[in-house]
């Protein structure tokens, strides 16, 4: 799925907003899709879910109108591929995060800035970030960033179940 258009984006409502970014052709930058394909099955209604293969200034439409949203997305930060971040704009390292690729045009980072000064941040937004290690064209998740995917899901979930704005640490936790 690309980019939602107006006949396919959710409604805005209450419901918490996961956006998975990524690229299905591109190793582990697909992982934030693999998450939001996992959630979306797994959450049911409990969340809006939506794919985003642009990134960048393209989620500021995704997630408007939203109050609460989680965007999961490959990142190179220097830690152990399959490590799993856990970012909120106020934490003053999310711009320090390379985005997986340069096919988002405005890496992650610099989208939240972006939407910060506009004004059109959400009330809540998360960023999991989970470490990449290739971005060969035509290959599959390598298998630390497919547990990665498997743990992002997990802490996602929960956090959402759980209907709090506190992190749900589960398994390894780390921190930029």
């Amino acid at each position: 799925m690309s980019e939602p258009t107006p006949s396919t984006r959710s409604a805005p409502g209450p419901l918490p907003l996961v956006i998975g970014v990524g690229n299905d052709h591109r190793g582990d930058d697909r992982s934030g899709l693999e998450v939001a394909r996992a959630l979306r099955v797994r959450l049911g209604g409990k969340a809006r879910v939506e794919e985003c293969a642009s990134g960048g200034i393209a989620l500021l439409e995704i997630w408007r109108d939203a109050d609460r949203v989680l965007v999961v997305d490959a990142v190179r930060s220097g830690a152990p591929s399959g490590t799993v971040h856990r970012l909120e704009p106020g934490d003053g390292a999310l711009l320090g995060f390379r985005g997986a690729t340069s096919t988002h045009g405005l890496s992650l980072g610099e989208a939240v800035a972006l939407a910060a000064g506009l004004g059109c941040l959400p009330r809540q937004l998360v960023v999991y970030g989970i470490e990449a290690e290739s971005f060969e064209m035509g290959v599959g998740l390598t298998p630390s960033v497919a547990r990665g995917v498997e743990e992002a899901t997990a802490r996602i979930q929960a956090e959402i179940e759980s209907d709090s704005t506190e992190p749900v640490r589960t398994g390894r936790t780390a921190h930029a």
